[in-house]
């Protein structure tokens, strides 16, 4: 049985990285054999091995020999790919992220694809995000952030979820403050489990500086319940 899941966000940097990094190197240090995809990976550089993002997924996941195929489709503008792919007029390569998705499924017992943006950012014509997960058959798990307006992004990015047929095991929200004084964030991870139906799966906390792959994984594992995310996970399949 395939296991895993798809890393959306509310929105483009919201830190769907770090918490799918973060998760990657906790699988593993789990002895999970865990496999890591970016599918397309905008704003980087086209000829290294791994551009920034996909690097950091492969090293949590310790992939070795070739890893290419970790981040089958690149573009150096940092746009939406759809937005990307007409300026330079080279379409998002589906064979390739197929190619990849099969040698991730029969390589890997566990898989985490991580989504470029948000669930509803277009990759071609009439083609999401969302359509993708739905395509690779995974649930989504959604990155949110704590402040004020997240009640809003988050419910609509569930809803959207929801309406293209795709399973979801939960919210992780990125950078929370437990000091914080201000109410929105205080209050917003009972709320967004009632607007939202869906269990807050974990709040990683605020950090000034997360360089490493060591450094992600220790601040995520301080925030996620990593058993109830695999939990959850295993009950959507």
């Amino acid at each position: 049985m395939r296991r895993g899941f798809f890393v959306t966000g509310t929105d483009t940097g919201v830190g769907k990285t770090i918490v799918a990094v973060g998760i990657a190197r906790l699988l593993y240090e789990r002895g999970i054999k865990v496999g890591v995809m970016k599918p397309i990976e905008t704003g980087c550089e086209l000829e290294a091995e791994l551009p920034h993002d996909g690097k950091l997924l492969a090293e949590a996941a310790r992939i070795e020999g070739d890893r290419k195929w970790v981040v089958p489709c690149r573009y150096a503008e940092p746009l939406a790919p759809l937005v990307a792919a007409r300026r330079e007029t080279r379409p998002v390569d589906f064979d390739a992220i197929q190619k990849s998705w099969a040698y991730l499924t029969g390589n890997y017992e566990f898989v985490i694809v991580e989504g470029a943006g948000g669930i509803s950012v277009p990759i071609r014509e009439n083609y999401t995000m969302a359509d993708l997960a739905l395509e690779l058959g995974l649930p989504i798990l959604i990155v949110s952030r704590p402040q004020l307006g997240t009640l809003n992004h988050t419910y609509l990015t569930a809803h959207y979820a929801r309406s293209k047929g795709l399973k979801i095991i939960g919210i992780v929200i990125s950078g929370f403050n437990s000091q914080t004084t201000d109410v929105a964030e205080q209050t917003n991870p009972e709320m967004l489990e009632e607007l939202c139906q869906l269990p807050v799966l974990g709040k990683v906390p605020l950090t000034a500086q997360l360089e490493t792959v060591e450094q992600i994984a220790e601040t995520v594992q301080k925030g996620v319940y990593i058993e109830s995310i695999i939990e959850r996970c295993d009950d959507c399949f």
